[in-house]
Formats: structure tokens, sequence, C-alpha cells
């Protein structure tokens, strides 16, 4: 009976199995089949299907078909340019750090021939992507590039957009006066293009005038454009935008004092920040609502706010140069409790964010005055030396100089190319190399001169198999004497044996085992492609970076890093 029913179940597992196998055969197909349509449609159809489409994934594969596409149509004569549509369609649809690699690849393909729209964008996507992600320094450096261009072509739209950007950046820092100027100068351009720029453009312009005069407390122009702004996004039907201007008149009823006003306002639209999980806009909610429950004496519920500000950096590492008064208030508030605990926590939480700004205004700051301002006086002072008539000796000595310069630059242009060279082959030479066997130790004891019994010897190079084929050599606590005593034989016995078995030292044998088990895993596995040199060096068994990286270069006569870094470029190509 038993025997009966386990038959019945084999064959509707079977069925079962019968069942799935066509149900994916069938997708297969059809899969195919809509492949095959998408391909046969032009360009224009297929930016429009990623223009339609709703999810990510939708435009990824839409946006990856185009660039299929481009990639093979290589006897049109525009083919560059639907090759950097192409990239520039996957630096839309990703959200993640393929955002970069495809604007990057936009990067490349124009620096050399800009025109009016690239790279420019490709520039101020990376600059997107790198303030969304908190990137402050590189989202600057991408923005002062993208201002550039827009300058070179006088793209008016595109330096609105870097005006507005850099603005940002100015408010972050607190450099106020140079960014009311940039937004002002942006609202300006705004207003008067609004029907030929997007309405969300606009009302950015409106909304950081609205957030730097509240900034400055300056209630009169912030309650002026809270005003206009809510008025704009309920014309142009954009709820956020009214929701945000309306927190932002609550802000500046609490800088007129209005103290119930502003807290009324401030909470109900903190419910609506909270629901979008817009923490940009809930760190100012929640530090404004301490801020007015301070102000009413009502110091505990205050503090319960002032928590939530730090929540929020603790989640994003974002902070604001006037939200860091949360901290100075926990601070003060558990020392006047004698509550030493807490008031560690806070102190620490306080430097923390001071180094942060610090670190951030000090580079930003340095970045903006170098790159912003001070080109224009630097052309003009080249400019000036241009024309200044230069003497015959002057000219004889910067001939001269220049043709030094010229030798050593080739010496040391040969010298480097040699290595690369030199490096690349035994970069070859390691990756082509197979898998070293494992021994199998059947030698001829008898005919190798060694003062050790052959019995012994048969046994330590027995067990030194096992230790191989048991990778026991990643430990980082294996020395001569702790192996030694593993297998039940003496330190001078082991250390015989691998001097003339091993053709070397028992560290040079440990570290050799180290160093091929480390090549064998980043050839094979892809977690561990993406450790640090640091994190590999700890996995198999080497105690600090140097040593691991001082026994790989004596292994293999190039450095981890390097041999890492071309692996990774290998397999991407």
């Amino acid at each position: 009976m038993k025997k009966k029913r386990f038959s019945i179940l084999k064959i509707s597992f079977s069925l079962k199995i019968f069942v799935l196998l066509c149900c994916l055969y069938s997708c297969q197909q059809q899969d195919n089949s809509n492949l095959s349509e998408i391909e046969s449609k032009d360009y224009k159809e297929i930016y429009q299907l990623f223009a339609e489409a709703n999810t990510e994934t939708q435009k990824v594969f839409f946006a990856k078909r185009f660039l299929e596409k481009a990639k093979k149509d290589i006897q049109v004569a525009d083919q560059k340019t639907k090759l950097v549509v192409g990239y520039r369609m996957l630096s839309i649809a990703y959200t993640n750090e393929y955002v970069l690699a495809y604007s990057d690849s936009i990067i490349r393909l124009t620096s050399s021939a800009p025109n009016k729209y690239y790279p420019a964008i490709a520039y101020e996507k990376k600059g997107d992507f790198f303030y969304q992600k908190r990137g402050y320094q590189r989202a600057l450096d991408n923005y002062l590039q993208f201002f550039e261009y827009a300058e070179k072509f006088d793209q008016k739209d595109m330096i609105s957009r870097a005006k507005y950007n850099l603005g940002i950046v100015q408010r972050r820092t607190g450099n106020i006066e140079e960014a009311i100027k940039l937004y002002r100068e942006n609202f300006v351009y705004s207003q008067e293009n609004k029907n030929e720029i997007n309405a969300i453009a606009y009302l950015n312009s409106i909304s950081a005038l609205s957030n730097i005069y509240n900034d400055i407390k300056n209630v009169d122009s912030a309650s002026y454009y809270n005003q206009f702004g809510h008025k704009e996004a309920t014309r142009l039907q954009k709820e956020s935008y009214k929701n945000h201007f309306a927190f932002n008149e609550g802000i500046t009823n609490y800088h007129k004092k209005m103290y119930q006003v502003a807290l009324d306002s401030i909470l109900k639209h903190t419910h609506y920040f909270e629901t979008v999980n817009d923490d940009d806009k809930l760190i100012f909610c929640y530090y404004y609502t301490g801020e007015v429950f301070r102000e009413i004496d009502q110091e505990e519920k205050a503090i319960q706010y002032y928590k939530k500000v730090d929540s929020i950096f603790q989640k994003t590492q974002s902070i604001f140069p006037i939200t860091r008064k949360a901290y100075v208030q926990l601070d003060a508030y558990y020392d006047e409790k004698k509550d030493l605990k807490n008031q560690l926590t806070y102190k620490n939480q306080l430097l923390k964010v001071d180094s942060i700004l610090r670190a951030q205004e000090s580079y930003l700051n340095k970045a903006i005055f170098k790159d912003y301002d001070i080109p224009k006086l630097q052309a003009e002072k080249e400019n000036l030396q241009s024309q200044k008539q230069k003497q015959k000796a002057q000219y004889n000595v910067a001939i001269i100089v220049l043709f030094v310069i010229l030798v050593f630059v080739l010496i040391g242009f040969t010298i480097q190319y040699r290595k690369r060279k030199t490096y690349q082959q035994r970069f070859q030479e390691v990756i082509n190399s197979p898998k070293p066997s494992k021994s199998t130790q059947k030698r001829d004891i008898g005919a190798q001169k060694i003062a050790i019994p052959n019995e012994i010897i048969e046994d330590i190079l027995q067990n030194l198999e096992d230790f191989e084929n048991k990778l026991e050599f990643i430990s980082n606590t294996i020395t001569l004497n702790n192996l030694a005593k593993k297998i039940n034989t003496n330190p001078n016995y082991l250390s015989k044996v691998v001097n003339h078995y091993k053709k070397c030292s028992f560290s040079n044998y440990i570290n050799n085992l180290r160093i091929e088990y480390a090549i064998e895993q980043l050839k094979t596995n892809q977690i561990f492609l993406k450790y640090t040199v640091k994190a590999i060096a700890a996995e198999v068994g080497f105690n600090n970076v140097q040593s691991f990286s001082k026994a790989f270069f004596n292994a293999k006569g190039i450095n981890p890093s390097y041999f890492i870094r071309q692996l990774k470029k290998a397999k991407n190509e």
C-alpha cells in the first residue's frame, strides 16, 4: 500500500515538473517574441515606449534595447549621437550607482567634441546623484563642471539650473549672501521663462528663496515668497509644493513669535512629510517644532522633537547648519539634569555634526572660491601675461627648460610604459595559470638526502597535504611550533621537510598557500572580488595589509590592488 502511494506521489510530482517546464518554455518564447518585436521598432518608437514606462525595470529594458540597437548600427552617420542618447536614457532609468557609470560613458564619448547639451547634462546628472546620496563635495565638483559647459555654450536654461544647484551648496555651508544672489538670478530667469521650463524647476526657484529668507529671519521676504509659491503651486496642482510653502509659512510665523499659529501649521504639515518620507523636510519640521515648544516653556516636548532631528541624522547623515542647534539644546538639557550618560551621547553627536559641517564648509568654500569666482580673475591675469613681450634671453632659457622637461617626460613615460607592460604580462601569467594541483606526496622518500627517518617524512608530508586540503593555512595564528604540535612532530623536523620538499622556508610556504588561495577566490568568487585589500588580507590569514601586499608581490611580481583592479576590468569587458 505504501509502495503504491509512493508511486502515485512520484507521478504527481513528475507531472507538476512537466507543467512547470512547459510554462517556463512558453514564457521564454513569449520573451523572445517581445524582444524581436522591440528590435523591429525604430529609435523614435523605442524612446516613446521608454518615456511611457512607469517602472525602473521597464525603463531600463527599453533603454537597453535602444542602446543595443545603436551599437549594432555601425554604418549610420549619427551612431555616436544615438549611443549618447542610449546612455542618457539608462542614466535616467537607474537610481543606483549605474547612474554614474552611464553618465561617465556620455562624458567619455562627448568630452573631445562637446556641444550645447553634452557632456554638460551628464555632469548635472552626476551632481544630482551625489547630492541625493549626501556626497556634497562630489556633487559640487560635478555642478561646477555643468556650470562651466553651460557658460561655454551660453545655454541660459542650464546656467540658471547650475546657479540653483550651486546656491543649494552655498546655503548648506552658510554662504547666505552668495546663495541669495544665485537664487535670485535663478528665480528671475525661471519667472521670465516659466512657460518654457518645467513647473518643478519654477517652483524650486521660489522655494529656494522662501527657505533662505527663513534661514536669516527676513520674515517679510520669506512670507512674500511663501504666499506667492503657495499660489503658484495651487495653480500648477503640485500638492507637495503646496504643503512645503504652507509649512514654510509656519516657520516664518515662528520667527514672528506667533508661536501657536506656527505650531499648528508645522504639526499639520509634518504629517504630510512623514507620509511621503521626505527626510530633508522632516528634519526642519522636527527642529522648528522643538523650537516652538521651547519658546512656550514645554521643554520636555521640545527635547522629544530634538531627538527626532537626531534620529534623521543617524539615518541619513544629513545635517544643516541651522538644525545643529538641536544638539546644543540636548547637551544643555542633560547637563542641567546631571544625566551624564545622555549628555555624553549628545555631546558626541554634536562633535560628529560639527565635524561633518566643518568638513563640508572647508572643502566647499575652497572649491567655490577657486572654481566659481577665481577663474575670471585668473583669465584676466593670463591675458595680461600673454601680452607681455619676453626678452630673447628668457625665450632661450624657456626653450632649453622645455627641452630638458621633454627629455625627462619621455624617459618617465618610457619607464612607466615598460612598468605597465611588465605588470600586464605578470597579470596575464597569474590569470592564465591553472589552479595549483594538490600534491599527492607520492615521492621516492629514500632517494632524498635528509636526516629524518622515512616514516616521519611520509607522515609529515601526509599531514601537510591534509593541512592544505582543509585550508587550515588561512588561520592567522599558524606558526611553525603550533603546526608541528598539531601534527605530532617537532618544529625542527617540520622545518627541514618544508625546506626540502616545498623548496622554501616555512613562512614562505604558508604565505604562498594563502596567496594562491586568495587568487583562486578572486578569480571564481564574485563576492570575494568586492572585498577591500585589507579585508582579503584578513580573510586569507594575514595580520595586516602590508604583509599581504609584500607576500603577494614577492610571489607574483605585482601588487594585489593592481591585480584586483585589472581582474575587475577584465570581467567587465
